[in-house]
């Protein structure tokens, strides 16, 4: 038989699937198909000697269709995150390099304007999820994004920590940087800078000043407010 490859628009996605499920299992990943596949028609077959729906234009050996596992092992990342994903975009318009993608006893197709319906196949698709993809030359090569990354989880306490310390680092570097200011106005970082260093900062870095005299303006009219409240000693 000859050499076949995954067709690379899929082969991106379980790319990104990798990158944001590092650790998810692989057991029912499936490309190529078995014996099964062979003697039906199916996307899992080699598409210039397999039986498939569709012949695309090339002479390459490809497989148009991957099936990857459900169980990502991430704890807010799940296969169903996955497909309504991938979906979403399918019925936008923003991905079209699918023909349908089948998962848990459903199935969506761009033939069907992408609306979910029932699956009734021999597999209930509990194991993994299927997708199969294009047979148009321009679409089934492309290797753009499928944009998994966007998927909304959960953040957990290492990632709270990751960003509060990315947040803590901005904010400090941001402070250095207001101080010392295009003008050079030298001092070691964390030391507090003299006052004339600090009236060149305000005269300089664009809107402290004025930031710094409406403050001044709001405490003024405060103490007058006071002063003018309390109850005069004058005989």
């Amino acid at each position: 038989m000859a050499t076949w490859v995954l067709v690379p628009c899929l082969g991106r996605l379980r790319t990104e699937l990798n990158r944001i499920a590092p650790n998810r299992d692989r057991s029912s990943d499936g490309t190529i198909g078995d014996t099964a596949h062979q003697n039906r028609v199916s996307d899992h077959n080699d598409d210039e000697v397999g039986r498939v729906p569709i012949r695309d234009a090339d002479s390459k050996h490809e497989v148009h269709a991957i099936d990857l596992d459900t169980d990502l092992r991430e704890s807010d990342l799940t296969m169903e995150k996955v497909v309504q994903h991938v979906v979403a975009r399918c019925r936008s318009g923003a991905e079209r390099r699918l023909r349908y993608v089948i998962y848990n006893r459903r199935i969506w197709e761009a033939s069907n304007g992408w609306r979910q319906r029932s699956y009734s196949g021999d597999s209930p698709h509990t194991e993994h999820a299927h997708f199969s993809a294009s047979y148009e030359t321009k679409l089934e090569a492309s290797t753009a994004s499928w944009h998994l990354e966007d998927i909304p989880v959960a953040l957990t306490e290492a990632d709270k920590k990751w960003l509060a310390a990315q947040i803590d680092r901005a904010a400090t570097s941001a402070a250095e940087r207001v101080w010392k200011t295009k003008w050079n106005i030298n001092f070691e970082p964390g030391t507090v800078p003299y006052v004339a260093e600090a009236g060149s900062i305000l005269a300089h870095v664009p809107g402290e000043h004025a930031r710094a005299e409406q403050a001044l303006a709001e405490i003024d009219a405060k103490m007058e407010k006071l002063l003018s409240s309390e109850p005069s000693n004058q005989v």
